[in-house]
């Protein structure tokens, strides 16, 4: 009897470890499928990328690039416990054509897709910790190209992280990915709340 019980609990025990497997790779593919991100999934991700951030950085400011970045940056820092200076930069996709040259009081980063006017402020600032915020990194370059500009302007590279919802598996290979991100994704080819990713 005792060994018809082993023989039973092991069968139950490699079935219940192979629908374990299986139902971890359906919840994966369909992860990846996922098409749109809602506000609760939002609001894990504040919570958790803030839980992550927080072991290994204190930020003393916080910049995010346009308003689809200012959205998630808000349930960001309410989740980072201080009251933390928020820097809001002005984005232009460059296919709209309505690109101004300047504006006074910012300084221009560009990539092929966007042109981001940056406070001034924030690079002069060079003493305090920054942490930057957007909602998405398809390829990577803004961040990169803004971790330039704040190192110009005097900032230690260590004195900046950076952190967005999702970055494509292309921003993570080239090694352009931010330095926290809560979902990978594919390409572009999904929404948030506010509208399509870009």
């Amino acid at each position: 009897m005792g060994t018809l019980l082993a023989v039973v609990g092991t069968a139950f025990g490699v079935v219940g470890t192979v629908l374990t497997v299986l139902l971890a790779r359906r919840a994966e593919r369909l992860n990846r499928e996922r098409r749109r991100l809602e506000w609760p999934d939002l609001q894990a991700a504040a919570s958790d990328l803030s839980r992550r951030i927080l072991r290994d950085f204190a930020p003393g400011a916080v910049f995010t690039p346009g308003l689809s970045g200012a959205t998630f940056t808000n349930l960001l820092v309410d989740q980072l416990g201080d009251e933390l200076p928020v820097y809001v930069g002005i984005r232009f996709w460059r296919e709209n054509g309505r690109l101004p040259d300047s504006l006074p009081g910012y300084s221009p980063v560009e990539t092929n897709k966007w042109r981001v006017l940056v406070p001034e402020a924030l690079l002069q600032g060079a003493s305090e910790p920054v942490l930057i915020v957007d909602d998405f990194a398809m390829s990577g370059d803004f961040l990169e190209k803004l971790r330039a500009k704040l190192s110009e302007g005097g900032r230690d590279s260590a004195q900046v992280r950076s952190v967005t919802v999702a970055a494509t598996n292309v921003a993570i290979r080239n090694h352009k990915a931010p330095d926290y991100y809560w979902w990978t994704a594919d390409d572009d080819n999904f929404y948030f709340p506010w509208g399509r990713a870009r």
